[in-house]
């Protein structure tokens, strides 16, 4: 018997689904006009990873501060960011949204055309996510970006699941929002684009910030427990640390996928060592499991002895080690924010290509070392942007002209104020 191989069967099945696309159209329509009043929930979307989502977690408790009574869903692409989400007892119901291969988010999107046409994309490509929405309770939607193809797939979602109230900044096809806010917001510093937005949403519900909002974005975006530090604490102990068990956490990755933001494992390895040998810190080197190679290779070129830690370390323990750290010296990446959350005596990141008066916190604890080169930073908003990608004749030149010398007169000077 003749049967009907799966990739087949899967076309076909999401052929009659693009059949039915009319008709979604119209319920769609029907929800926006018939049950908004009862829809007592939220969607956020944001494709960030682990920093992008440290810094708007803050945001969301305020939502969720003035608004009580909503049940806040908050979808995510990014699998640590979604680990971190899962934490927060501000969000009712975290969503992990698995991009396909073939419905990439950012090359499936980053295109304006014909917004029917990409209505129907989205629509061909991922069914489930929108007829759920569609029969859902959710009638306010908000896009936290952080870059315009998801703003334009959170916009186009929004339209077609008859999400009443839509807001958000990003993208193509903003006109489809019942609210967009001032495209000019891109400009400003991270936190001050989600207040932006999640203001916005509290306007159209006609709910004004009091006095106490500064208390209420304090919250920490992550917190250890009790177990958790004793857990860390009783593993870096037993590694056998040198007195006067300073730590110094040394975090050599970081994302490459257009310019990359990676200062270089030589320059660490002579910060470590000076670190060490100045300072007399025990040396931690952080990562992921795939930034392995890198701590690796620091190790390798160090002349003193160091904690490899990356892969071993989930995220829980990194934050761990991070609250008992006296310096944190890292590229732009994760780590930066999630140190500054765990409120790490000192945070020492090294900049190239992106811009630390938009992504970085500005307190006393950091200290932003930045490229002088002209082009630098050339990365406004996505650090994912190609159109962004370095042209100049040596890659990355911006990172590659910061000495260790530069770094270490940085070092001495914040430990010069410990005397």
């Amino acid at each position: 018997m003749y049967q009907i191989k799966i990739p087949l069967f899967s076309f076909l099945v999401k052929l009659i689904l693009v059949l039915f696309f009319p008709f979604v159209i119209l319920i769609a329509k029907f929800k926006k006009i018939i049950f908004f009043n009862g829809n007592k929930e939220i969607l956020l979307t944001h494709f960030g990873a682990i920093g992008d989502t440290l810094i708007c977690i803050p945001y969301v408790h305020l939502l969720k501060k003035k608004l009580p009574r909503y049940k806040i869903n908050f979808l995510t692409s990014d699998r640590g960011a979604y680990q971190i989400l899962k934490r927060k007892k501000d969000i009712d119901n975290v969503i992990f949204f698995q991009q396909y291969k073939n419905g990439n988010v950012k090359s499936r999107f980053n295109r304006e055309g014909n917004r029917l046409i990409n209505q129907i994309k989205l629509f061909y490509l991922y069914p489930i996510y929108v007829l759920k929405i569609i029969f859902s309770r959710i009638g306010i939607g908000a896009s936290l970006g952080p870059f315009h193809e998801a703003g334009t797939f959170s916009n186009l979602l929004f339209d077609i699941s008859g999400i009443k109230i839509s807001i958000g900044c990003f993208g193509n096809f903003k006109n489809s929002l019942s609210k967009p806010v001032k495209e000019n917001v891109l400009d400003e510093h991270w936190n001050q684009i989600y207040m932006r937005i999640i203001e916005t949403v509290l306007n159209e519900l006609k709910i004004s910030l009091e006095d106490d909002f500064e208390r209420l974005i304090k919250k920490k975006s992550f917190e250890i427990t009790y177990d958790e530090k004793k857990t860390i604490i009783n593993n870096i102990y037993s590694k056998g640390l040198k007195k006067p068990f300073m730590i110094s956490v040394i975090h050599p990755g970081g994302a490459t996928y257009v310019n990359s933001k990676l200062w270089g494992v030589d320059k660490f390895a002579v910060i470590a060592d000076y670190l060490y040998e100045k300072y007399n810190m025990n040396i931690f080197i952080t990562g992921s499991s795939s930034e392995k190679y890198l701590a690796k290779s620091v190790s390798h070129k160090m002349k003193n002895p160091c904690y490899i830690v990356a892969g071993e370390y989930d995220i829980p323990m990194v934050a761990s080690l991070l609250d008992l750290t006296t310096i944190c010296i890292t590229n732009d990446t994760s780590i930066l924010h999630l140190a500054n959350v765990m409120e790490t005596k000192y945070i020492l990141s090294i900049w190239g290509p992106t811009n630390p008066m938009k992504i970085g916190e500005k307190n006393d604890r950091n200290y932003f070392i930045k490229s002088p080169i002209e082009c630098s930073p050339c990365i406004t908003l996505d650090a994912g942007d190609i159109k962004k990608k370095c042209d100049r004749e040596i890659k990355e030149e911006c990172l590659k002209i910061i000495e260790p010398e530069k770094v270490r007169n940085v070092i001495d000077k914040i430990f010069s104020n410990l005397e």
